[in-house]
């Protein structure tokens, strides 16, 4: 089995991989755990393990960035489910995996998001307005 390659977090929230003896980002730690590496992260003052709280963090950056949203009703769910917690969510589960309901979820959202977008599409053609919303008589003009 690989070793895990040890990221130090120092108080000015640097992260140093101790590996390549460099300074990294949250991006490629992202990365590297992508390309299937075993990534600590442990703070260099105490030496405590905070990898959990750091990956907790990259997927809280990378949310911000995305174009799909969590439902906010999703999200309001897991607080008052498992105390604001995710871990405390997800344990709560009546089957112990909220995480796949979670999943299903916003996969319907996602296709009834596309189904509402070519209904919308079809009605606006079918009201004699071309896709961008033009009228198709002003448009042959």
């Amino acid at each position: 089995m690989e070793k895990a390659k040890i990221i130090k977090r120092y108080q000015n929230r640097k992260l140093y991989d101790t590996d390549a003896s460099c300074y990294v980002t949250l991006d490629e730690i992202a990365e590297m755990i992508q390309q299937g590496e075993e990534v600590t992260v442990v703070d260099n003052r105490n030496q405590k393990d905070i990898t959990a709280a750091t990956l907790t963090q990259i997927i809280f950056e990378k949310q911000k960035r995305s174009d799909s949203p969590i439902p906010i009703s999703t999200l309001r769910h897991i607080i008052q489910q498992g105390d604001g917690s995710f871990t405390a969510f997800l344990a709560k589960g009546t089957d112990g995996n909220q995480l796949e309901v979670i999943r299903a979820l916003e996969t319907q959202v996602r296709e009834l998001s596309t189904k509402l977008d070519a209904i919308e599409r079809k009605a606006t053609v079918g009201a004699g307005k071309d896709a961008a919303g033009l009228s198709v008589k002003n448009a042959e003009a």
